[in-house]
């Protein structure tokens, strides 16, 4: 116990050093920006239509326009670079979608999708050197998070007073993480391992309507229930096979088998992180038609996370995303309906986007949240490409974006982001009572 308490005293000292872009370490990460190519091509918030004339794939107000049933999948990538050229980058499923409309008036659907991302590897930017038993010990501080939030979205909508479409969505929360705080002596890991369990439940309303030629859309949400986390610690070992595991695999290029013994140490502890993640935000999106084709768009939001501040919470960053406010301003160049040229079947987007960052921090003297030095900016834009094929409307899409964040802090400074995604939908007359012959 005493070798533990010093080295742990010890770790503290140790000066970090990131390793790739900070959103993910702020509150339970990085919140996912678009579910779909076709709104992250005009920088949409998902508001105002982006897949199709009168159809956004994220607004379920917009849904009952599909004259067939969509199942829609989508892959992203994504990278960040800070100024000293440390990067971070990854790729996975954006979302999964299945649509029904019915009869031209209702609609349902169910969506899953990331809701946050959480990869992070931290490491000292020194090494030290510790004197013990006459020995001198090389030391290194490391920490690293993987996993995240995913999101599972159950959507209704329906027509009301004919010129107003109302929407629904429930947003179950799930998910979990794992980290590992390792203090390499002599390059072996001496690791404390932990997990997070999440759930919550999110719940968004939205509405459409049309005044004068322009159609205008809201959307709020808040959490019906607050995001939660059952923690789970393991005991610290030694990782001297150095996979990332407490296991007594002996490993030939590593010879030595993790101390102490799985089977010799105390069962995990357990306990409930609360009210983690609490979310409201309110949109308002406006857009119009020119020369039958072209929409001009335009979007805002604000984001707030009522959470409280949990010290418990197993990560390196002190920070959370207070307040974001976002704009953007899209323009996209819809598809001929009733066209069979070539050229006629395509789509094309731009998008501009800002958006505007308040971080907090959390004062041990005060035991309460205080504003942050460290507020972000961020510019970006984006364009996309759409193609609709088959006779009922079958569209693959793609879309490359990037953008520019300015930190307040001399610790980051500027981060470049860029990402690329593709999807496909695929439409079909189902759920159809046929007629015996």
């Amino acid at each position: 116990m005493c070798l533990r308490s010093n080295l742990m005293k010890l770790s503290c000292l140790l000066s970090l050093s990131i390793a790739q872009g900070p959103f993910n370490g702020y509150g339970i990460g990085t919140l996912q920006n678009w579910t779909s190519p076709s709104e992250a091509g005009a920088s949409s918030l998902g508001l105002v239509p982006s897949y199709r004339s009168g159809i956004s794939l994220s607004n379920p107000t917009t849904w009952s326009n599909l004259r067939f049933t969509f199942l829609s999948i989508s892959y992203n990538g994504f990278e960040s670079s800070l100024k000293n050229s440390s990067k971070n980058g990854y790729s996975n499923l954006q979302s999964a979608q299945f649509i029904i409309p019915i009869k031209q008036k209702h609609a349902v659907g169910i969506e899953l999708h990331p809701y946050s991302y959480q990869k992070i590897d931290l490491v000292d930017s020194l090494e030290q050197d510790f004197i013990a038993f006459s020995d001198t010990l090389s030391i290194e501080k490391q920490f690293s998070q993987a996993g995240g939030v995913m999101a599972f979205d159950l959507s209704a909508s329906t027509v009301f007073l004919n010129e107003t479409n109302l929407g629904l969505t429930f947003q179950f929360l799930f998910g979990s993480s794992r980290q590992n705080n390792s203090l390499l002596i002599d390059k072996i890991p001496y690791t404390i391992s932990s997990r997070l369990n999440y759930s919550g439940v999110n719940t968004l309303l939205y509405a459409n309507t049309n005044i004068k030629n322009f159609n205008i859309f809201f959307k709020t949400s808040f959490s019906l229930k607050p995001l939660d986390a059952i923690e789970t610690k393991l005991y610290p070992y030694f990782d001297t096979n150095k996979n990332g595991y407490h296991d007594f695999v002996y490993d030939y290029l590593n010879p030595g088998y993790d101390f102490p013994h799985p089977n010799d140490v105390p069962e995990p502890e357990t306990g409930r992180l609360m009210n983690i993640h609490d979310c409201s935000s309110l949109s308002i999106g406006i857009s119009k038609i020119f020369i039958k084709r072209l929409q001009l768009s335009i979007e805002l939001e604000n984001n707030s996370d009522n959470s409280d501040f949990n010290s418990q919470i197993p990560n390196s960053f002190n920070s959370r995303i207070a307040n974001s406010d976002y704009l953007s301003i899209g323009l996209i160049w819809f598809p001929n309906e009733k066209s069979f040229r070539f050229i006629d079947n395509f789509t094309f987007r731009s998008g501009l986007s800002f958006n505007n960052f308040l971080i907090d921090d959390f004062s041990s003297f005060d035991n309460d949240r205080i504003k942050s030095n460290n507020n972000i900016s961020e510019f970006g834009y984006s364009i996309g490409l759409g193609y609709k094929f088959k006779s009922v409307g079958n569209q693959i899409d793609f879309t490359y974006h990037s953008s520019l964040r300015s930190h307040d802090s001399d610790s980051y400074g500027e981060e470049f982001f860029r990402g690329f995604q593709v999807g496909i939908s695929i439409a079909d007359i189902w759920f159809i009572k046929r007629r015996q012959r």
